[in-house]
């Protein structure tokens, strides 16, 4: 009779485990429009735990993630982002704990079709565990090579694997990904720069699929021009000196040049990948752009820089003692290891004519153990060895500024072609006279940096 009843309840134990591991299918997610983002939710019924969602719109990587725990109801995901429009699609990989099961499903929505109910994607996900095991001929084939690639918010990442991509299509920047840097960087320190970031219209913009950063001469009168950005200012290292300015000539100034720096902070950092970037640099006396990897320190002593691709505005600029071509024909890429000190390690490469007369390809290949730099895959410098600075977080910015101390040197052939002397306390004076003047000046267009593509890829 015990053998009987033992036998029973082992039958009775394999039809649970059955019912449990094959009796729940995962239902079709629906999505809610929201006017700063969207909800998707999906119908709660007894035995679920937990809901882990996996979302990707438009296949841009990095994806949004979110683990429910509650079913609040109908274990809803809440995304904040810029409005979903009509055709937009949005992939998910929902991943639901039944009844101690774990079960997998792919699904996709196109916003505006089937009623905003998901479809079920073609090739259905089997339950990632089952009572007795999974046979080893069950097992989904894995094709994904390990990456070294940590991206913040993300796992499971194969190497070549897009984990961000920007094509400037939109008519405004997708402030989901990108961020604005609003600040004075005139500090009156080592490292400042005569330029004034902000997010105007004119300084920034999006056209026929690409990003425009032009800077611009203040129309301000040098004599009452101020600022104060409030709330607004993303100060780095003096809040007083640049978020606000209450200018009293001749004694202080405002920075003489209006322009734009934009970076993923807020919403993508890396460590380790392929960036990827077509660019047309800036044409300008005094114009420095940046394309660069930031770090994310908040002491200015502690932040550095990757420069993915660095050429001065100036069509010549001839240094003395050694005489050298220092002008927009010099390419430079490397490494930035203190920002306030300018203690760098770059690599060059000098072409023919300016880097600001065509688009060309910016590659920075970034590994645990070397940095690359290309540009048309060409490359033109490489680091090994001890990166060990370079172990961390950063994130891509991308702007113009003008003039400052550090990237323009005083030891030109023509000493009068510079207007003003490295930490000299008249140089932003002497800078905005010879703007007044007339001797700085930037023909047509040429002064913007555009940007037609950032790709950022595991490795």
């Amino acid at each position: 009779m015990q053998v009987l009843l033992l036998l029973c309840g082992k039958i009775l134990l394999l039809i649970l485990c059955s019912r449990q591991c094959w009796s729940y299918e995962i239902p079709n997610i629906k999505l809610e429009l929201l006017n700063n983002g969207f909800s998707l939710s999906l119908a709660d019924e007894p035995g679920i735990r937990k809901v882990l969602y996996y979302i990707k719109l438009n296949n841009v990587c990095p994806g949004l993630i979110d683990l429910i725990v509650e079913p609040n109801p109908n274990w809803k995901t809440t995304q904040l982002s810029a409005a979903l429009k009509p055709k937009d699609k949005v992939n998910l990989s929902i991943l639901v704990n039944y009844n101690g099961e774990a079960y997998k499903e792919t699904q996709y929505i196109i916003v505006g079709e089937n009623g905003n109910v998901a479809k079920k994607s073609p090739k259905k996900q089997t339950p990632e565990s089952r009572c007795g095991g999974q046979k080893k001929s069950d097992r989904p084939k894995d094709d994904c090579e390990p990456s070294q690639t940590i991206v913040k918010g993300l796992t499971n990442i194969c190497k070549n694997q897009l984990i961000f991509e920007e094509n400037f299509n939109d008519d405004k920047l997708d402030l989901t990904k990108w961020s604005f840097d609003i600040r004075s960087l005139l500090t009156g320190r080592q490292n400042e720069e005569f330029v004034l970031f902000d997010n105007e219209q004119e300084n920034l913009f999006l056209l026929n699929g690409t990003l425009y950063i032009k800077p611009t001469f203040t129309q301000a009168s040098v004599r009452t021009a101020a600022f104060d950005f409030g709330s607004r200012c993303t100060p780095v290292e003096n809040i007083v000196k640049e978020c606000r300015s209450m200018t009293q000539y001749p004694f202080t100034y405002i920075p003489p040049i209006n322009s734009s720096n934009i970076h993923t902070k807020n919403s993508f950092q890396f460590k380790y990948g392929r960036v990827e970037i077509r660019a047309k640099l800036p044409k300008g006396d005094w114009l420095l752009p940046y394309i660069t990897l930031e770090s994310r320190g908040t002491l200015l002593e502690n932040r550095k820089q990757i420069r993915i691709a660095f050429a001065r505005g100036n069509e010549q600029l001839l240094t003395a003692n050694p005489m050298k071509d220092i002008g927009g024909r010099r390419l430079y890429g490397g490494l930035v290891k203190n920002i306030e000190q300018h203690q760098t390690d770059f690599k060059e490469l000098y072409a023919t004519e300016h880097f600001a007369n065509d688009f060309h390809v910016y590659t920075l290949t970034w590994s645990n153990n070397s940095i690359s730099l290309a540009v048309d895959d060409r490359t033109y410098g490489e680091f090994q060895g001890n990166l060990n600075e370079f172990n961390e977080g950063f994130f891509i910015s991308l702007g113009v500024s003008a003039g400052g101390h550090l990237e323009f040197p005083d030891n030109l052939v023509n000493s009068e072609e510079k207007p003003w002397q490295n930490t000299s306390p008249k140089a932003i004076g002497i800078f905005w006279r010879n703007i007044k003047d007339g001797k700085i000046t930037w023909p047509g267009d040429n002064q913007a940096m555009r940007i037609d593509y950032v790709k950022v890829y595991a490795v």
